[in-house]
């Protein structure tokens, strides 16, 4: 039986889909992920969701507070205010670093994000022998150079249930 790790860059797939007016069932896409791997013979054996924080952001948290509830494994940290007024709040590094860590663990990597700043890290996984499957918000919002780099990718937009109108 193949094990298999889930991570998900929340920050990027809530802009995405918070500009389109839409929202994410993120127990939706848990359930997805299991009934595929069951077919596959897999076993997902960790489920990690990476969400940048704003203080005093009450939607924020009840965001974190469900994924959470689902099953995830929920990484937090505060957003940057910058002098320009613009926001830093994105976990790419700590999501590459949760990844290569339990990389050894796992056969298959399923990796959901549009941010083609994880290129070099589904070519690293790729070389260790690794199974990736992309999962993102379509294939405009998605950058083609990961949908290239990964084995497999799945459209959020396609997947039932997934997507909701908000």
């Amino acid at each position: 039986m193949k094990k298999v790790a889930v991570f998900i860059d929340v920050q990027n797939i809530q802009q995405v889909f918070e500009k389109q007016g839409a929202e994410i069932r993120y127990d939706k896409l848990k359930q997805h992920l299991v009934d595929k791997y069951k077919k596959e013979d897999g076993e997902i054996i960790k489920y990690t969701a990476l969400i940048p924080l704003r203080e005093m952001d009450e939607n924020r948290l009840k965001l974190i507070d469900a994924i959470s509830l689902s099953g995830y494994r929920v990484l937090s940290k505060m957003a940057k205010d910058r002098p320009d007024g613009t926001v830093k709040a994105n976990m790419d590094v700590e999501m590459a670093l949760e990844i290569v860590a339990m990389s050894d663990y796992v056969d298959e990597i399923v990796i959901v994000t549009g941010d083609s700043d994880f290129e070099p890290l589904i070519h690293y996984l790729s070389r260790r022998g690794k199974k990736i499957l992309l999962i993102g918000p379509g294939r405009g919002p998605t950058a083609i150079e990961i949908i290239r780099a990964a084995d497999e990718f799945e459209n959020l937009d396609e997947i039932k249930d997934i997507v909701r109108a908000g």
